[in-house]
């Protein structure tokens, strides 16, 4: 039975396995490309073309073509490309392999004239965590980006695997501007578009040329640019970067409609575009992106219209940050001299938590500061080198209170070990450096020996004894290396497992265990305290919008509805009833939102935005920096329109909790709204 696609296979005779390799095979109906394939070292070529495409009437024949593998889009401007005529009806007829009769030739000459055009181009790199360290066995994917009347476009070209310490190096096949006359986006009729940053250079160089009395003519344009004109070419990646002229820079440094009609109105000059140099704006080098993925996970996708490094020099270098997903190898924190030490909870140092609260540096006489946790943690902490730890358990106290509000400890040697999956990423590369896998290894809890919910240490895992229930260690190749993520990682899940409940305190300490399970002394040993709060705030409202007139009466209603309207004259405002609080004294901050017309907003000021620090609702003691305490409460905010300004105006209550997982700061989010309609013009 025939199949939907068709395998065309051939070989190349004469070819050099380094030109192979920079070669590809296209499938051609006149100009247009059906489909392509690599050419492999030994010059053999596998394409899969679609059984409906070759169906298709046409009155052009099938075509292969065999060039450089970067000159897709530009196949018609390639010299001496080497095309062989397949039969259509042969095609069609093959079940499922169609072998080409004859091998394709290309001689050193042609090799030699696309050379000169084409090249490989290499770029390098590092890509890390946003806590800055390696993020080895990842993907990057680099992408050059065209820009043209139809927006942006990307097109994988090369896609490799990080080191160990992250870096990496890509390199493709490019074939540069002077065959394909693809660097001004309209091309032939390039007067027609160009992406806006280049508008500032544009304008320069037309006001150049139309301060000569004349429009020069005749000559070679060049020769007139520089001498009648006395304009010399900037550098290239300058120019396309929209830097070639900085001088010529202005304020409104984005898109402006206007801007751009006033260049199309200039380019109608035909006497103008004989003499403008057009070709000062192609450059060598490709525009590229990258996208990086990681064990599944895509954790970095950049957005040609942002992320574009324009006319990106060859063997440059780039730095990538994956996002919050990205595994990492970071050198493990500074071992104690003795015992165990708790080193941080996600970002946070334990020298920065007090009374169990998250402290960040630099937050002090902020909102962000006196930070319960909340969501999944992740503990960190290091034996001393000579402990002889392989296996440890987690023990919680809980405390009765809060530790900041004279909450009780528990009692030192009481508590519950801690059951929580840890699972750490494994980084295999063999003996030659080559990436082998990254496989997700499972640290415990197991039991084992009448201890329960034990954890391995990544030594004890690794080489020693695979523990009860758990999976054996993956096999590394013969010389090969292996590289732990998230390097002394103890405990790691929801912080609500910790206090047994949605909101607690803890005191967490460790037991350490030799390979034989006996009793490892640490010390020291200081207990972990944290103060945990995974509730909601108590209290978010807004009653109705009250309409003011300026006399203080209140605005009679005309209109009903979802959107009632009131004519409040001019002068007039509305009072905006809120409530919000928390009675757990972690609110963060909250504020009333006004949005008018497209575009138009404004916070409700006064009061502005109420923040724990910096603006809080004072109601009796609250609120109660010594207990890291602010309940929040009841106002009313007043809010006076535009003057004139008859319109649709939405009221937005945006709220949020003072909480942290080590990682993240506080945030708002949007509450409870009103619309109203509100006339105000005389």
């Amino acid at each position: 039975m025939a199949t939907n696609t068709i395998t065309i296979t051939g070989k190349l005779s004469n070819v050099a396995a380094a030109d192979a390799e920079r070669l590809a095979i296209y499938i051609l109906n006149c100009n247009r490309i059906l489909a392509q394939g690599p050419v492999l070292a030994d010059g053999s070529y596998r394409v899969n073309l679609s059984r409906a495409a070759a169906a298709a009437p046409s009155a052009y024949a099938i075509q292969l073509a065999v060039a450089p593998a970067a000159s897709a889009d530009h196949l018609q401007h390639l010299p001496d490309v080497q095309k062989v005529a397949l039969s259509r009806k042969d095609l069609t007829a093959a079940e499922k392999e169609f072998r080409v009769p004859s091998e394709v030739t290309v001689s050193d000459t042609v090799l030699k004239l696309w050379w000169n055009w084409c090249r490989q181009y290499c770029v390098s790199g590092t890509v890390t965590g946003p806590d800055g360290c390696a993020a080895p066995g990842a993907n990057v994917t680099v992408y050059s980006v065209s820009y043209t009347a139809q927006g942006y476009t990307k097109v994988p070209r090369a896609t490799v695997t990080t080191a160990p310490n992250g870096t990496f190096t890509a390199c493709f096949e490019w074939c540069t501007c002077g065959i394909c006359f693809g660097c001004w986006p309209c091309w032939p009729i390039w007067w027609r578009c160009w992406p806006w940053w280049w508008e500032f250079d544009l304008l320069h160089v037309i006001e150049a040329i139309e301060k000569v009395p004349s429009l020069p003519g005749g000559g070679p344009v060049e020769s007139v640019v520089n001498n009648a004109v006395n304009l010399a070419r900037p550098d290239a990646s300058s120019l396309v970067r929209g830097e070639g002229f900085l001088a010529a820079r202005r304020e409104n440094n984005g898109p402006d409609a206007q801007r751009t009609a006033y260049i199309k109105s200039k380019f109608a000059n035909a006497q103008l575009r004989a003499i403008f140099p057009w070709w000062w704006w192609c450059c060598d080098n490709p525009n590229i992106v990258f996208s990086v993925s990681q064990g599944g996970n895509v954790i970095l996708n950049e957005n040609p219209a942002i992320n574009t490094r324009w006319c990106f020099a060859d063997g440059g270098s780039v730095t990538l940050v994956g996002n919050q997903q990205t595994s990492t190898v970071c050198n493990p924190s500074c071992p104690p001299e003795s015992g165990f030490v708790w080193t941080n909870v996600g970002n946070v140092d334990v020298s920065d938590i007090n009374q169990g609260y998250a402290e960040f540096p630099g937050t002090a006489g902020t909102d962000d500061q006196d930070l319960p946790f909340g969501g999944n943690l992740d503990l960190y902490g290091q034996f001393a080198a000579t402990s002889n730890v392989a296996y440890y358990q987690v023990i919680g106290g809980e405390w009765t209170g809060n530790p900041a509000r004279g909450g009780t400890p528990p009692t030192p040697g009481t508590g519950s070990p801690i059951a929580l999956t840890l699972q750490h990423t494994v980084y295999i590369y063999d003996k030659n450096g080559n990436f082998v896998g990254s496989p997700i290894v499972v640290m415990g809890p197991f039991n084992q020996g009448g201890l329960t919910n034990l954890y391995a240490t990544p030594q004890a895992r690794q080489t020693g004894p695979t523990p009860p229930t758990l999976q054996p260690f993956p096999a590394v190749p013969a010389g090969g290396s292996v590289y732990w993520d998230k390097q002394g990682l103890m405990l790691s899940g929801s912080s609500a497992t910790l206090v047994g409940g949605l909101i607690g305190a803890v005191d967490l300490t460790v037991l350490g265990y030799d390979t034989t399970l006996a009793l490892v002394t640490l010390t020291p040993d200081d207990p972990l305290t944290l103060t945990v709060d995974n509730t909601g705030l108590s209290t978010v409202t807004m009653s109705p919008v009250i309409p003011y007139k300026q006399d203080g009466t209140v605005a009679k209603q005309a209109g009903t509805g979802n959107c009632p309207a009131y004519d409040i004259g001019p002068g007039g405002y509305v009072q905006i009833p809120v409530t919000v609080s928390d009675s757990n004294g972690h609110l963060f901050e909250y504020y009333v939102n006004a949005e008018w017309g497209v575009g138009n907003q404004s916070v409700v000021s006064p009061p502005g935005v109420r923040g724990y620090v910096s603006n809080p609702l004072v109601t009796g003691s609250d609120p109660n920096y010594a207990q890291k305490s602010w309940i929040g409460g009841s106002e009313v905010m007043t809010f006076t329109p535009p003057a004139d300004t008859d319109c649709c105006y939405e009221f937005l209550l945006r709220t949020g909790k003072r909480v942290t997982d080590g990682y993240t700061f506080p945030s708002l989010s949007d509450g409870p709204f009103q619309i109203i309609s509100l006339k105000n013009s005389a």
